[in-house]
């Protein structure tokens, strides 16, 4: 039977596929026959045992050109983007550690913050208040920086917790780097390529 990965858990080793029957199947990480983890979205061959769990799952021989015009379509979209589509889209994406992001996103977002901070910082200097919407800006920025932080890692196939380097001074140094590095191309456990690297 053919499916895709809906979600897989590496705490659990357990995963979920949604099968071209309409029903979802769960399976057991020992059931998973590909060289890495399983990635969300990833098309897969399976077979079912006698309680109706996935067993036996292989990625599925199409794969490799479904992911292509897949990440193409997406990519193409995403060049009509300008400067403030790239900085609201972490902001939609406001606590969502898992999956990967790019350059673009990454850095569009934080001049957005940059600038946000600077206009809050002017707004409380006119007012001639304490630094209330500055500090409540940065406030709320946090979590979305450090989720599109732990993205754009993921895309160079690094974890999202080396951001927390940032507690050290020196640390900030390598994370720049990492952060302004490209994407990886292949398929890694956090999933496909931010971009299309062929475009």
């Amino acid at each position: 039977m053919k499916g895709q990965i809906l979600d897989f858990s590496i705490q659990t080793n357990t995963g979920v596929i949604s099968a071209e029957d309409g029903k979802h199947y769960q399976f057991a990480g020992h059931e998973w026959r590909g060289q890495r983890p399983p990635t969300r979205g990833e098309q897969v061959d399976f077979a079912l045992d006698e309680s109706g769990q996935a067993i036996q799952v292989y990625i599925a021989l199409h794969q490799q050109s479904f992911s292509t015009n897949t990440r193409t379509n997406y990519s193409e979209e995403e060049e009509n983007y300008d400067f403030f589509a790239w900085s609201f889209k972490p902001l939609k994406k406001f606590a969502e550690f898992e999956g990967r992001a790019r350059r673009k996103e990454f850095w569009f977002f934080w001049l957005f913050c940059i600038l946000v901070t600077i206009l809050a910082s002017v707004c409380d200097f006119v007012i001639g208040s304490e630094p209330w919407l500055e500090n409540i800006t940065n406030i709320v920025l946090l979590i979305p920086s450090l989720a599109v932080g732990a993205r754009r890692l993921h895309d160079t196939g690094r974890s999202g917790w080396w951001q927390l380097l940032m507690l050290t001074i020196i640390g900030i140094i390598p994370l720049i780097i990492w952060w302004a590095t490209d994407t990886k191309a292949e398929n890694n456990q956090w999933g496909q390529p931010a971009r299309d690297l062929q475009q």
